[in-house]
């Protein structure tokens, strides 16, 4: 056994001085073929009297060709494919610097088409294909009240109590709510996006504290000591780091939270809301249905699938609606669960997948293009191939030759595609920043390594072409050798096949530049509703504390708008909660109307509501077409007063004389209705698509009298 052992050893020995002492073992065999040439000769001149010349001369023919010798001694070594392998490198380096116009525009497009596939494949390695960073995340799920197929929304804080009493399908569910606050930690308070979580939350999630507690249930009474989990970055940026930071105090829009726990390094986001800071949320209980404001998440049980869980939800939704059929109306609306990772990711593989063709594309063009250039190329080196053959090279040989030479030139496409594609990421989270996940979109080995396989892929495919015109037998590279490359009907019919290729793929990118380009243009004519022009939006988020009812609110903007206005240069100036074009945040609203009332359990019409008072208005130029804007009066204790759009008007009362009608909102059927006293003209609040449908609720209207 130690023999064989040894003999195993041995042998491995022997192929490793092989591969990397080939050169030391070419001239021990070089000198030991010259020791046995020189003995030889000296045994012919002292038995045959020969001359020293001659002597040597008929030694050589003797022995035979020495290079006979030392290639069969390389062929034994094993390593002789690694060595010609080697020799095809250094040949084709040598042949692509004697061609720098060539070599330099092939890698430049190659770079341009590998770089931004390889920024593509890590922006969905990233995006699509990583798992979310929770334990078995495939069984979370995000549950929303759903009336149809197109329309679902947050669930209320009864639906949470409900749930949480009565589901089967779960082993955990949490809720949780995100909303810019005002943070201090000892110094100035910060404006900051604050993920208010229920104990289940983070338990749903298998996201645990690196330091301190979790939350737990008694945080979640109503009165109970008020108590928040940190971010590891925002405790030691802050609060002197994660050991340092349990029991220290945080004030969250004037409320002080003592924090109880940090979370692990890296963790910003939970279940798509990004905060560092997450005070515990106490559940209040509702005297209605609504408001419908919180993030559901849950864990399926093992063995429970989301149809499963759909059923039960849909049970719980039945029990609950008739005892509070006299606040939410909607009979048909059903709690419904959702992949959690596919509301994460919304429309992301969308939008990867449009980005991914175009890129596929340009990287086939890019291809086609470096494969015409090889064919001039191989016009100029034609002569040198049909002396190869001639000279003995087999076609084997040659096809090595030159797909070793295409695959170096892919490779050095490749290494300056990786900047590029690196590059490319950032721009790509520049023009894309709603892209969930791509701001930690990365270069990394996956990324590296899948720009070489695409290099690999290229190189073979680039050397293809001149592979197809190689001559097939020495006859006929004989016969062809004055003839050029590109002269017969084969390499003809190549190029007009190539010609045809580079049309076809170029096409659709141009046609998607061109509707892209009329889109921009048409987009640049879009009235969107108001006047841009010399526009300043301030976001101001009050604090709960002071602020804790609309008429607090009320003083504070009853003194703050004449200072506003005081200040050089502002001529007008308004409250509103949403800022046109691009707003995402608009709230909506059901409600019903009086004069047309939904079918009893029938599902109410939901819009934008926009508070505003009368500056906003004329601050943003919205036209009014009908009746009158908010007005002085517009306070606490006045009738209840609306603004509705155009497009509004138009859907709901097509035949006309809308100032005047009067409609339930909130579902509360029981309470006073509001009287629709002015029609303005539309807006776009959410892009510069369609107009958005809006009613304006003053702002005032809880305030105190201006006097």
């Amino acid at each position: 056994m130690r023999a064989e052992t040894g003999g195993i050893w041995s042998r491995i020995s022997h192929r490793l001085r092989a591969l990397f002492g080939g050169r030391a073992l070419d001239r021990e065999l070089s000198e030991e073929m010259r020791l046995h040439l020189e003995l030889e000769a000296e045994e012919l001149a002292r038995t045959e009297g020969l001359s020293a010349d001659e002597a040597r001369r008929r030694a050589r023919v003797a022995f035979g060709g020495v290079d006979r010798y030392a290639e069969a001694h390389r062929d034994v070594r094993g390593w002789r494919w690694l060595e010609d392998l080697w020799n095809d490198v250094r040949y084709g380096i040598r042949g692509l610097r004697r061609t720098p116009a060539f070599t330099v525009s092939a890698i430049a497009v190659l770079a341009l088409g590998i770089g931004s596939s390889t920024a593509m494949f890590s922006a969905v390695d990233t995006v699509l294909l990583t798992r979310l960073p929770y334990p078995d995340d495939d069984q979370l799920v995000r549950i929303y009240e759903q009336n149809s197929p197109t329309n679902r929304w947050a669930i209320s804080t009864v639906d949470y109590q409900a749930v949480v009493a009565e589901q089967r399908s779960f082993s955990a569910v949490g809720a949780a709510n995100a909303r810019s606050a005002a943070v201090s930690a000892g110094g100035d308070p910060v404006q900051m996006t604050t993920g208010r979580a229920t104990a289940g939350f983070f338990r749903v999630l298998g996201v645990g504290v690196a330091a301190g507690r979790d939350l737990v249930p008694d945080d979640e009474r109503p009165g109970a000591p008020a108590v928040a989990i940190v971010g590891n970055a925002f405790a030691t940026r802050a609060l002197g780091g994660p050991a340092a930071a349990i029991g220290r105090s945080v004030v969250i829009e004037g409320t002080s939270y003592t924090v109880v726990g940090v979370l692990a390094r890296g963790v910003t986001e939970l279940a798509g809301l990004k905060t560092e800071v997450w005070p515990a949320l106490q559940i209040v209980p509702r005297n209605r249905r609504g408001p419908f404001w919180l993030r559901l998440i849950a864990r399926r049980r093992p063995g429970v699938t989301l149809e499963a869980s759909a059923r039960d939800l849909a049970g719980i939704s039945e029990r609950i609606y008739p005892l509070w059929a006299s606040t939410f109306q909607d009979k048909v609306a059903r709690l419904t669960p959702y992949s959690l990772r596919t509301t994460i990711l919304g429309s992301a593989g969308q939008q990867l997948g449009i980005f991914s063709a175009a890129v596929a594309l340009v990287l086939l063009i890019a291809v086609a293009n470096v494969a015409s250039l090889m064919l001039v190329r191989a016009t100029g080196r034609w002569r040198e191939v049909v002396l190869r053959v001639t000279l003995g090279a087999g076609r084997g040989r040659l096809v090595r030759m030159l797909v070793t030479e295409s695959v170096i030139l892919a490779l050095a496409g490749a290494l300056l595609g990786i900047v590029v594609g690196i590059g490319g990421l950032r721009l790509l989270a520049v023009i894309a920043p709603d892209l969930h996940g791509i701001d930690q979109a990365h270069f990394g080995w996956p990324g590296a390594l899948f720009a070489i396989v695409v290099a690999l892929g290229t190189g073979a495919v680039i050397a293809a072409y001149p592979i197809f015109l190689l001559p097939q037998h020495e006859s006929t590279a004989l016969r062809d050798g004055d003839r050029s490359v590109g002269a017969g009907p084969r390499p003809r019919a190549l190029r007009a096949a190539f010609v045809i290729v580079e049309f076809s793929l170029a096409l659709p990118l141009l046609a998607a530049a061109g509707l892209l380009l009329n889109s921009f243009l048409r987009l640049e004519r879009v009235n969107a509703g108001f006047d841009p022009g010399n526009l300043l939006a301030v976001g101001i988020q009050l604090p709960i504390v002071p602020y804790s009812d609309d008429t607090i609110i009320g003083r504070y903007w009853i003194e703050a708008l004449p200072r506003v206005l005081d200040l050089p240069g502002v001529v007008s100036a308004g409250i509103g909660t949403a800022v046109p074009p691009n707003d995402n945040n608009v709230c909506c609203n059901n409600f019903d109307l009086v004069d047309h009332p939904v079918p009893p359990g029938g599902a109410e019409p939901t819009s934008p509501w926009i508070d505003a008072d009368a500056g906003y208005f004329a601050t943003l130029g919205i036209p009014l077409l009908e009746g009158r804007l908010f007005a002085p009066g517009d306070t606490a204790g006045a009738p209840s007063v609306l603004v509705v759009s155009r497009s509004w008007a138009a859907h709901f009362f097509p035949e006309g004389n809308v100032v005047g009608r009067k409609l339930y909102n909130g579902g509360c059927t029981t309470c006073p209705p509001s009287v629709i006293v002015g029609v303005v003209g539309d807006v776009k609040y959410q892009g510069l698509g369609e107009s958005t449908e809006a009613v304006y609720d003053p702002v005032t209207q809880g305030w105190p009298l201006s006097s």
